[in-house]
């Protein structure tokens, strides 16, 4: 499979991590994400997936 093939999704931090739970900056940075108004692109995985919607109130979501 060509790396061309996965299918990403663009993720931009919005809120600020200062004060939230523990594991919810642990999914921020297990996606990536240092500061407020970054913006990565990850790969559509489960796990991924699992990590978008548990900070999704903290995210905005490009697919």
């Amino acid at each position: 499979m060509a790396k061309s093939d996965n299918k990403t999704i663009k993720v931009t931090l919005v809120k600020s991590l200062i004060g939230r739970l523990a594991s919810h900056k642990a999914c921020a940075s297990g996606l990536g994400l240092r500061r407020m108004h970054q913006t990565v692109e990850v790969i559509d995985t489960p796990e991924n997936r699992g990590m978008i919607n548990k900070i999704q109130y903290m995210l905005s979501i490009e697919e």
